[in-house]
């Protein structure tokens, strides 16, 4: 289907919302005043919009757009005795999720994880991925220090309904491939504008197999994290293609057998991540759960379904390090340690 492309001017925006709020929920980054996490920052959080004056498009949101597809909290279904009910869509209509190239190429690593990672599809995840549609925000230079997406080949994308420029003048262009009638603004085509040069540049190692990936993972380059790194999860909380949870069944009365089933956020950062029946623990220091971490973004899921790193380079986390952990610098240390692996076979 054929983008058409329109320009909405500042005074025609609140018809172009209503138009789109028939159709869609919309779901976008929306300010916080005061809601950081000092009490004079503020945050920048995905909700539900009334109007495009509470769309923050200007600055990055400090949560990803993968919200709309894996929440923080999800109800899975209520148990009681022998009976169990799942619970129901939570989207009665169509979504519109206001996101960037990068959170919008990070959904196939969800896909990875919940469609593709076994013999069964994620039903909870897929209800909800089927009445989501993207609205794309133009990104045309980084946002932040922080951006590497050119690096992770995430800065540009084709897969949205809609796609949307903001002006300074308070004028909307907008290329749509949807079927409602936005025949009453004027048509003015228009292309796509995408970061083609990051000042962060990541350069990310081609590990060849599992010998190299276990030299890497048994090098010293990690000690320092045991120090440096406090085990928080604010790193994989913020990133937009963590999708780790755990299930917890919550019950009502003295009677364990009615209640609900609840899927929450987990971290693999965090201490009892990898807790097993018994109390022991795979991973007891904190270097060895950043490492984790790293080579699976890194190796493991690249290995497994071959598409690339488990990154978009929207650095986010590094943004939300209390400790000033940086993602790059981290890989640039894996990069010098492959090389010297490399040398030493020589």
């Amino acid at each position: 289907m054929a983008y058409k492309d329109y320009l909405v001017k500042k005074d025609e925006a609140k018809d172009l919302f209503e138009i789109l709020k028939s159709k869609y929920t919309i779901f976008a980054p929306k300010r916080i005043t005061r809601g950081g996490r000092y009490c004079d920052m503020d945050t920048i959080m995905y909700e539900n919009i009334k109007s495009f004056d509470e769309l923050e498009y200007k600055e990055k949101s400090t949560y990803s757009a993968k919200e709309a597809l894996l929440p923080m909290t999800e109800n899975l279904f209520y148990f009681a005795e022998d009976d169990y009910t799942e619970t129901k869509n939570p989207y009665k209509k169509e979504v519109l999720v206001f996101a960037r190239a990068c959170d919008i190429n990070a959904i196939k690593y969800l896909d990875d994880m919940f469609v593709k990672n076994g013999p069964f599809e994620d039903m909870f995840y897929l209800r909800r991925k089927n009445k989501v549609h993207y609205a794309l925000l133009e990104c045309q230079e980084d946002l932040d220090r922080n951006c590497f997406c050119v690096s992770c080949g995430a800065n540009k994308t084709e897969d949205f309904t809609y796609a949307f420029r903001f002006n300074d003048d308070g004028s909307i262009k907008v290329k749509t491939e949807d079927d409602l009638d936005l025949s009453k603004f004027s048509n003015e085509e228009f292309d796509l504008l995408f970061p083609e040069e990051n000042k962060l540049k990541v350069n990310f190692p081609e590990i060849k197999d599992n010998e190299e990936a276990n030299k890497i993972a048994n090098s010293d380059i990690w000690k320092e994290y045991n120090s440096r790194c406090i085990g928080c999860g604010s790193c994989t909380t913020s990133c937009s293609t963590c999708t780790c949870f755990t299930t917890k069944d919550i019950t009502y009365t003295l009677n364990r057998r009615v209640g609900e089933r609840r899927r929450t956020n987990a971290s693999c950062m965090t201490k009892d991540f990898d807790l097993v029946a018994g109390g022991g623990h795979f991973r007891n220091q904190i270097k060895e759960r950043y490492r984790y971490k790293i080579m699976h973004k890194i190796y493991a899921h690249n290995k497994r379904f071959e598409d690339g790193p488990m990154c978009v380079g929207c650095g986010r986390c590094s943004a939300h390090c209390p400790q000033l952990i940086s993602y790059p610098e981290t890989i640039n240390k894996v990069n010098k340690e492959l090389e010297k692996i490399r040398s030493e076979v020589k």
